[in-house]
């Protein structure tokens, strides 16, 4: 209150009485397994008033969780606790969780935080799975290896492993995967054989996993076979017996087999008699001993039983025919013991030759043999042979003149007989006989003119040879020609007598006989006569 005189100014003011919290702490397990609930309790101590405290709950630094009170207006100091429940994750590891306090008291904003606790989230959700031989043979080594998927965190996931009542050294390694392997080597050396258990343990924190899986320790079976006889005769018989040396035959079986096919089982000891029927000079006869709870484990024994019969030809085909120049031919014969093969042809041993001749062809006996018994057959051989070179002729009955008939003849020798194809010149019109190894021209003509090549082949080669054919005039043409020709001198020579007779005349000025021959000084008197022209003159009379 003012006092100003006559007058008095009165001003109100509110008080507020307020108590910061003593302390704030959070209650929260730290080890949280996943997938389960969780309850955050969060308490703050001595606090008034509470119309202005807010609660916040944060989780790695991030608020999950808040709350605010309202009235009434207590002015007593009080403790305040605030829950919250959630799932645990894989999310939540190592992360920290804290509480705080907010007074606000106007424009004051008061905060008290808790400690922070961290926690640790762990799943242990599969058991672990064993890998490892179910079959052991006794005194060999072997490894077994534990798995572990999906244990969180990995590395706090511990294996144990326990072969029968023995603890087994284990060293625990992470995949990149995550996973958890555990691997140990074993000796497996028992005085008694049969099933024995492996166990896995898998161990995270208050969690806990088991597998087991049993194993069978065996020892191979061995086994002694022996045959009445070793070597036989076709459809003789035979008695296999098969035993097994095992101090305990009870787990395991014994099969005889022949020849690949199971004949008889049993145990201890089997007999089996059977007929040497296969015509094969090498039998085998088979012992087998196996476990009878897993017949993959065995041990067997064979034996060869020789087994003799005469020869037959497998391969012998007649007729056979044969290239010249290739293989020779040859017959084949099964028998035991195996038999010699020849083929004899008039003292010829075709078997013996290196390469094919075309006289190789004939009739051979072939002959197989052994001491059990001898096989012949008669072979018919051809030999076929690629076509000689070929000899082209020309006939005709006088000089190839035009309008003349002309045959060319292609002669060649092979096997099988040769084909024969021509190549004629252009425009020749030439017609062929029934085989084409003779051409035909009916009449000569300028067109038939040029080479003429025979083609001769088989099956075995191909080859050719060239003929020229020149055609030329007839007689007419060439008579006619002659006779013009003469009968032009003939006329030259009358005009060139007629010309000198009056070019003499002239010159003498006389009439009468004139020699227009004229003999040399020592013919010119003789007998007084003119003398003839000479014999071997020519002349077109």
């Amino acid at each position: 209150m003012l006092d100003t005189g006559d007058r008095q100014l009165i001003s109100h003011t509110q008080v507020m009485a307020y108590a910061l919290p003593s302390d704030v702490t959070i209650d929260l397990q730290t080890e949280l397994e996943e997938g389960k609930e969780y309850t955050i309790n969060c308490t703050v101590h001595e606090v008034a008033p509470l119309e202005y405290l807010t609660i916040n709950i944060s989780r790695g630094g991030d608020v999950i969780d808040t709350i605010s009170y309202e009235g009434p207006h207590v002015v007593n100091r009080r403790n305040v606790s605030h829950l919250h429940t959630f799932t645990a994750r894989r999310s939540d590891n190592l992360k920290d969780f804290s509480c705080e306090a907010i007074l606000r008291l106007g424009s004051e904003v008061h905060t008290v935080k808790s400690t922070e606790i961290t926690v640790q989230t762990y799943t242990l959700p599969e058991v672990p799975v064993i890998n490892v031989k179910k079959w052991i043979e006794n005194g060999t080594s072997f490894t077994a290896e534990c798995l572990l998927a999906n244990g969180f965190p990995p590395q706090n996931v511990s294996l144990k492993m326990v072969f029968e009542d023995t603890l087994l050294n284990v060293i625990p390694v992470t995949t990149n995967e995550g996973t958890v392997k555990g691997t140990t080597q074993l000796s497996a050396d028992f005085s008694d054989l049969g099933h024995k258990t492996i166990r896995c343990e898998a161990h995270l924190f208050i969690l806990s996993m088991e597998s087991r899986v049993n194993v069978n320790i065996y020892e191979l079976p061995t086994v002694d076979l022996s045959l009445s006889e070793y070597t036989v005769n076709l459809e003789e018989n035979v008695t296999a017996t098969c035993q097994s040396t095992n101090i305990d035959p009870g787990p395991y079986g014994l099969t005889i087999s022949v020849d690949g096919k199971e004949e008889k089982t049993g145990q201890t000891s089997v007999t089996h008699t059977f007929t040497a029927s296969q015509r094969t000079p090498s039998l085998p006869v088979t012992c087998t001993a196996y476990i009878t709870e897993n017949t993959n484990i065995s041990q067997s024994t064979t034996q060869d039983l020789e087994v003799h019969y005469p020869p037959e030809f497998t391969y012998c085909p007649s007729p056979s025919i044969l290239v010249e120049g290739g293989t020779p031919f040859s017959c084949q014969a099964d028998g035991s013991p195996r038999p010699p093969v020849i083929c004899e042809a008039d003292g010829r041993y075709i078997n013996h030759a290196v390469t094919v001749t075309r006289d190789m062809s004939g009739n051979y006996m072939c002959k197989a043999w052994n001491k059990r018994g001898e096989t012949r057959k008669l072979v018919s051989v051809t030999v076929q042979y690629p076509p000689s070179n070929p000899n082209v002729t020309v006939l005709t009955n006088e000089t190839i003149r035009l309008g003349n008939p002309v045959n060319i003849t292609c002669s060649s020798d092979g096997l099988p007989a040769p084909t024969y194809s021509w190549l004629v010149p252009d425009n020749a019109e030439v017609t062929y006989s029934p085989d084409k190894s003779l051409v035909i021209i009916h009449t000569a003509a300028a067109t038939h003119a040029g080479t003429y090549t025979c083609v001769v082949r088989n099956a075995h080669g191909e080859v050719e040879a060239k003929q020229e054919v020149t055609i030329a005039p007839d007689d007419f043409n060439r008579r006619l020609l002659i006779g013009i020709v003469c009968g032009v001198g003939a006329l030259v020579l009358l005009a060139t007598i007629i010309s000198l007779v009056r070019y003499i005349g002239w010159k003498n000025d006389r009439k009468g006989f004139y020699a227009l021959w004229r003999k040399t000084p020592d013919q010119r008197h003789k007998n007084g006569n003119i003398p003839e022209p000479p014999t071997n003159s020519t002349s077109c009379v």
